[in-house]
């Protein structure tokens, strides 16, 4: 997968290869976590767009029948009769008025036998007879708009658009930004679901009591693991046999990755009365109660335990690293070399630890795994046209050098402490 991005947020120009693992390295403040954010909008914007698009359709005309119900009856309601499916209008554009009062007519019954006229419909007509294209700019509009914080584009760039666009197995997509505008070009749907993990406290909002209007506040990009992971436990709750297809297809894969869980951890997650807990020897703790380190770990542990993650899914990891302890961050490397292998994801990485990426390198060249042809490495450069992301895949040195950069400023630190000590004990004598 080819991904580019062309004055979007810091990022004067990228393009970028997805294909296993991509790791971005760089100073902080060079947009590392601007290309991120935008391949979260990407795949999350255009991901099950028809779906999507039906969904918010049929919304529309269930709040409007309310909304009618509650004007022009005294009773507030209304009925249905013999269905309440409206796929024909919501799917095609190429209906008459009439007809939608028709069908309205016949299987609505409105409170006090209030019948709708035509122009009462009208705006409902109006509403369902946006064409496609124009709702599918304004959804990743807002998206995008959400996830970077109303700053798509480039601030003082001089240049009139911004645009992202990628090729995904022979088929093209392009977005791009003008002003307030959005413009989307798809050779097909995208297919698998995009899952971003910056913040492993988020793992709290399971056991918080007003978890659900917590989620609704945040952000996409905050919030789009978590929400996953209760949806689709809820879906378990709902029915025992869900997903076992996936089950029995994912069992062996899934025992793989659970060898690399244990090397970190001994116990185990599990749900109780409808609270998460972290259980080890016998002993339960609330999720809220857990390490950092840990959460890290139990997070990706749900994903997997309630079948989130799928094949060839993508997931950003926003530096990972930070909350662990350096052993684990070898244990956390590996893991992620582990849902590579064993699912084929796509995932991108922004880390700042020469340790970590020394770790990832290592478990991409070993046995069982053996992966070190699907990695790809980048650094941001900043240059007179602003930032660029500069390929290291074939000289991985000067992206070291980057990193180690800290180990030698403080190096020069002590050098000088040295040389000033020294300097004193001549001046003493």
């Amino acid at each position: 997968m080819d991904f580019k991005l062309k004055n979007f947020g810091k990022i004067a120009e990228a393009d970028i290869k997805l294909d296993g693992i991509t790791v971005i390295c760089g100073n902080n403040n060079t947009g590392k976590s601007t290309v991120s954010k935008a391949l979260f909008g990407f795949f999350y914007s255009l991901y099950d767009l028809d779906n999507k698009i039906y969904k918010d359709k049929n919304n529309a005309i269930k709040n409007f029948l309310f909304q009618y119900a509650r004007t022009h009856t005294k009773a507030s309601g209304y009925s249905f009769h013999g269905g309440d499916d409206f796929s024909h209008f919501i799917n095609n554009e190429k209906f008459l008025l009439s007809e939608l009062k028709e069908y309205i007519d016949q299987h609505i019954v409105f409170a006090d036998k209030v019948k709708i006229t035509e122009e009462e419909l009208k705006p409902l007509y109006d509403l369902l007879k946006l064409p496609k294209p124009d709702i599918i700019n304004e959804v990743v509009f807002r998206v995008f708009d959400n996830v970077m914080n109303g700053q798509i584009q480039r601030v003082n760039s001089g240049q009139e658009y911004c645009s992202i666009s990628s090729k995904i197995k022979d088929k093209k997509y392009e977005i791009r930004f003008e002003q307030k505008m959005c413009s989307c070009h798809q050779d097909n749907t995208i297919e698998h679901k995009v899952y971003y993990i910056n913040n492993p406290f988020a793992l709290d909002l399971l056991n918080n009591p007003n978890r659900s209007m917590m989620i609704r506040s945040m952000p996409p990009v905050d919030r789009n693991v978590i929400e996953a992971i209760i949806n689709a436990q809820a879906d378990i709750n709902a029915d025992s046999m869900a997903g076992i297809l996936d089950s029995v297809s994912n069992k062996k894969k899934l025992d793989e990755v659970r060898k690399v869980l244990k090397k970190a951890y001994e116990g185990d997650t599990k749900i109780s009365n409808g609270l998460y807990y972290y259980s080890e020897n016998n002993v339960d703790f609330d999720f809220r109660n857990i390490s950092t380190g840990l959460k890290s770990f139990a997070l990706i542990e749900r994903m997997l335990e309630t079948g989130v993650l799928k094949k060839e899914d993508v997931l950003i990891l926003d530096e990972p690293e930070i909350h662990l302890h350096s052993e684990w961050q070898i244990y956390y490397a590996e893991l992620i070399v582990a849902l590579q292998k064993y699912f084929k994801l796509t995932i991108l990485i922004v880390t700042h630890s020469f340790h970590f990426l020394e770790s990832l390198n290592f478990y991409m060249r070993q046995k069982p795994y053996n992966i070190s042809e699907n990695g790809n490495y980048y650094i941001p450069v900043k240059t007179d046209k602003g930032i660029i992301m500069k390929s290291c895949t074939n000289n991985l040195s000067e992206l070291k050098k980057g990193l180690k950069s800290g180990m030698y400023a403080l190096a020069d630190l002590q050098l000088a402490e040295l040389d000033n000590c020294e300097d004193d004990e001549e001046d003493n004598e």
